[in-house]
């Protein structure tokens, strides 16, 4: 879009911003209608103000869109200053939620088959893990979890295409595990079983991994 175009649109949004006319009242200087035609041109700075506001807003929300995207496909914050001219630090003070996202991703597109495995073992298990109260909430959450690794095993495929939203995997796998394993880990019950021992003492390593490679101390 070029410069012009820009100016076009603000002004379009500008035409549309509905304003109350204020009429500071005549001056000593005026001449014929211009009291008339200053109420009409203090209204359209008015809105041009307001469609300016709303122009800023929009573009800083879709820009932050737009670096958040980048991150979870792997970007770092290097590269997000590469782009913008400015130091990391700037990118860190006007987008915060970016390291932890940044964090977040690293550390699962290291561990998309040690989560894929040991979410599987807890699916596999969850008869023998179920608590002596909640077991409809327990069962919930197992029914989201094998949900979960069902759309990860397709996300993941080696084939698998691009779809209109190309980070909505690794959100949808940081789901899995920060929010779906963590809930049955808290919740399960005793385990039955060796095997079911084993299952959930290994979700919980991947947890904690989790925990400690994405905490805001962690390098990013």
């Amino acid at each position: 879009m070029s410069a012009e175009e820009a100016e076009r649109l603000v002004r379009q949004m500008a035409n549309a911003v509905p304003v109350e006319a204020i009429d500071p009242g005549p001056k000593g200087s005026d001449f014929g209608d211009e009291q008339e035609r200053r109420v009409a041109a203090l209204g359209r700075f008015r809105a041009a103000l307001e469609a300016e506001e709303l122009m800023a807003d929009a573009a800083g929300r879709h820009t932050a869109t737009a670096a958040v995207e980048t991150v979870w496909l792997g970007a770092s914050l290097a590269d997000l200053s590469a782009v913008t001219g400015r130091s990391r630090q700037a990118a860190r003070k006007r987008w915060p939620e970016l390291g932890g996202i940044y964090r977040r991703r690293k550390w699962l597109g290291n561990h998309v088959e040690d989560i894929t495995y040991m979410a599987g073992l807890l699916s596999s298990r969850a008869d023998d893990l179920v608590p002596g109260r909640g077991h409809g909430t327990f069962m919930k959450l197992i029914r989201q979890l094998r949900e979960g690794l069902r759309r990860s095993e397709d996300d993941f495929a080696p084939d698998t295409r691009e779809g209109t939203d190309p980070a909505a995997r690794w959100r949808a796998l940081d789901d899995l595990v920060n929010v779906t394993m963590r809930e049955i880990i808290e919740m399960a019950g005793k385990p039955a079983n060796p095997e079911a021992d084993f299952a959930l003492h290994g979700a919980r390593g991947v947890l904690a991994y989790y925990d400690h490679a994405t905490a805001e101390s962690a390098e990013a």
